[in-house]
């Protein structure tokens, strides 16, 4: 049996939530420290999406500006505008939070990812107009579930909750009553990275030729 990589895709995807409300250090540090000013000061210093379209290495790594050309820019570029800022690029894309958590539940096929009703009406046009997404991704989002009943998950079952503008829109529910490696906090990491694989799966679909990546 022989296998041929017949394209590939790179995927930047924009979490701001997910840092503040499911990120590894946070997620401890409100144990041991819920009033740290790590804690109060870390909303003011993540970057918008806006802001993360501008950045010029992200430009680089989806193919909208070339290592040479960046290589001409003065560091620190953290300070500069790129003014190539669209989200889509010869070698991938770059994903806002609400695609992507539509994505997750979209990737889940054990019914452990919920969405409320409200963010998914609001947000599932978006998704359906990013150019990868095909029909056979979207008949997989669901329709959503009452508030309610995800604030009843997170308080009661001990579910993860997903956020969006620091409000709860979702939540990952947890796979074993009793096994801590199926907890729903580390749940929703394999949900998301799942997520960002099929992500990375819609890009090799467009077949990018190999002689025209480049290793950054």
């Amino acid at each position: 049996m022989k296998s041929v990589i017949k394209g590939a895709g790179y995927i930047l995807v924009h979490t701001p939530d997910m840092v503040i409300h499911n990120g590894t250090t946070q997620t401890t540090e409100r144990i041991v420290n819920p009033e740290s000013e790590y804690l109060k000061e870390l909303p003011g210093h993540i970057r918008s999406f806006e802001d993360v379209l501008s950045y010029y290495p992200n430009q680089v790594y989806i193919g909208n500006v070339t290592p040479d050309e960046l290589a001409e820019v003065p560091q620190p570029w953290c300070d500069k505008v790129c003014p190539k800022n669209g989200r889509f690029g010869q070698f991938g894309q770059m994903m806002p939070q609400e695609e992507f958590l539509l994505l997750m539940q979209a990737c889940d096929v054990f019914e452990l990812v919920y969405l409320d009703k409200d963010f998914v009406a609001e947000n599932k046009a978006k998704l359906a107009e990013n150019p990868l997404i095909d029909e056979t991704i979207m008949a997989r989002v669901n329709d959503g579930i009452e508030l309610s009943e995800i604030e009843r998950l997170v308080s009661e079952e001990h579910s993860e909750g997903l956020y969006h503008h620091d409000k709860l829109v979702g939540c990952v529910k947890r796979a074993h009553d009793i096994d801590v490696h199926y907890s729903a906090f580390i749940i929703a990491q394999a949900r998301a990275l799942s997520c960002e694989n099929m992500a990375k799966s819609t890009m090799a679909k467009s077949c990018i030729p190999l002689e025209k990546l480049r290793i950054l």
